[in-house]
């Protein structure tokens, strides 16, 4: 450690004392606290090579001593409090980080009130490597934004890429175009502004009485057009023809209820009856497993 002021005694001791109290504070903390001087972690490895010298110098000269066995549960001591203050320093940069980069960005709700008032770090106040972390935590961030299109989620899709520009109806004249002043009404160019064409009407042709009848007389398939009355009577056809294709039947079951023939009359049937009726309803009985197919002589 070139250049590195040396501690000894007191100094060592106040250096374990701020360790602990620096803990505390960061514990209870979300974001970096700061350093009692920039160089602490150099001052923290003094106080632990301190104590190791000291440490093995009486073990050497008293073994394993009570006075050894509490330099030991101090240096233990020292090394969880160091551990579990980096944790939580290391933590409160990554914090720092993420709150300062989504601070940045203008989308969404993403910058929260405790961001937008977050402050800069002073980096005068910490430790050089810390400031090389948060550097690198702040890098990897943008990746992350990048890896997961981030403009896009908080931007939107069709914001973040296609630029939409308002439209008005065509021939309305913007009121700029009225002001002989340079810049128009604002001093400054009108919007630009795409032109909604309006969809043309179709109109019929003309056709005079004369052009109707000869394309008549050439297509006489138009004028013949087909009578909504004969497709009834074509369905009727169908259907009735449909309907005198009967089917006599045995009935397996007794019905719970009584069915309706073609003609609207009430039939009760029971087990073992005759039954004719059409095939449409002879093919609904057969398929529920009321009836059965016979074959009439």
């Amino acid at each position: 450690m070139v250049g590195q002021e040396m501690l000894q005694g007191p100094q060592l001791d106040a250096v374990e004392a701020q360790l602990h109290a620096l803990l505390r504070m960061q514990a209870k903390q979300a974001l970096p606290v700061d350093l009692p001087r920039p160089d602490f972690w150099q001052v923290c490895s003094q106080l632990l090579q301190a104590i190791e010298i000291e440490l093995t110098e009486t073990t050497r000269l008293e073994g394993f001593s009570s006075r050894a066995q509490t330099l030991t549960r101090r240096q233990a001591n020292l090394r969880r409090t160091i551990a579990n203050l980096t944790r939580h320093r290391l933590n409160a940069f990554v914090n720092h980080a993420a709150l300062a980069n989504l601070a940045s960005t203008p989308f969404g709700d993403a910058a929260s009130e405790s961001s937008t008032n977050l402050a800069p770090v002073d980096w005068q106040r910490q430790d050089g490597a810390e400031r090389a972390f948060h550097v690198g935590v702040s890098e990897l961030i943008e990746q992350y934004k990048r890896n997961v299109s981030w403009n896009g989620l908080q931007q939107g899709v069709l914001k973040s890429e296609v630029k939409i520009q308002p439209t008005t109806p065509a021939g309305n004249a913007q009121l700029d175009q009225f002001v002989d002043e340079p810049g128009g009404l604002t001093g400054q160019e009108p919007p630009e502004m795409e032109t909604n064409e309006l969809e043309e009407i179709w109109k019929d042709p003309d056709f005079d009485e004369e052009d109707r009848v000869s394309m008549m007389e050439e297509y006489p398939e138009i004028s013949e057009p087909i009578s909504e009355d004969v497709g009834a009577e074509k369905n009727d056809a169908v259907e009735a023809n449909e309907a005198s294709e009967m089917m006599r039947l045995r009935i397996l079951r007794d019905m719970p209820e009584p069915i309706l023939d073609e003609s609207g009359e009430e039939i009760d049937l029971l087990e073992g009856d005759s039954f004719n009726c059409g095939s449409l309803m002879a093919q609904t009985l057969i398929a529920a497993g009321w009836a059965e197919a016979v074959t009439l002589e």
